[in-house]
């Protein structure tokens, strides 16, 4: 498919050089970056909690930490039962 896109010059410089280093087309350079981030992207979209595992712990958190104090909107998601203290 062909389409046009703007780049900085800078940027464009950049990755020609980096094409010729690796002895490929310009073309094959872009289609190969792009198809590495496409790829790594939806990777990490799919597990982001393994990244954080062993980062951090919530046993020194107590309820006044979670930032809703004195909150009484409407709850975000209906479907879910939150007991809601009465008053």
């Amino acid at each position: 498919m062909r389409t046009t896109i703007d780049i900085p010059d800078s940027l464009m410089k950049k990755a020609k050089k980096k094409a010729i280093e690796e002895g490929i087309t310009l073309k094959q350079y872009f289609t190969q970056t792009l198809e590495k981030d496409l790829q790594e992207s939806s990777s990490n979209k799919s597990t982001p909690w393994k990244e954080l595992k062993g980062m951090g712990s919530a046993k020194n958190l107590s309820p006044d930490d979670s930032g809703f104090e004195g909150y009484s909107g409407p709850d975000w998601n209906h479907s879910v039962q939150v007991n809601e203290p009465k008053n």
